[in-house]
């Protein structure tokens, strides 16, 4: 990793506190995916990955009682 992407919000006139309405193209979405997608399948299946999902499953299924 290392390289830094910066991206210029004034210039495209976008809220960086509210992403919701930005649009990126699929192959810019599959290469995103491509690149973060190993990682995150690795934490999850590593002991502290594991536990983690297991406090989040929990938590999940305590907000499904309450609602």
């Amino acid at each position: 990793m290392g390289d830094e992407v910066k991206i210029n919000y004034i210039e495209a006139n976008v809220n960086p506190d509210n992403l919701s309405g930005v649009l990126i193209s699929e192959d810019a979405a599959e290469s995103l995916v491509r690149c973060f997608l190993p990682d995150i399948v690795s934490f999850f299946e590593s002991e502290s990955g594991r536990k983690e999902f297991e406090e989040w499953d929990k938590d999940w299924d305590k907000l499904k009682e309450i609602t």
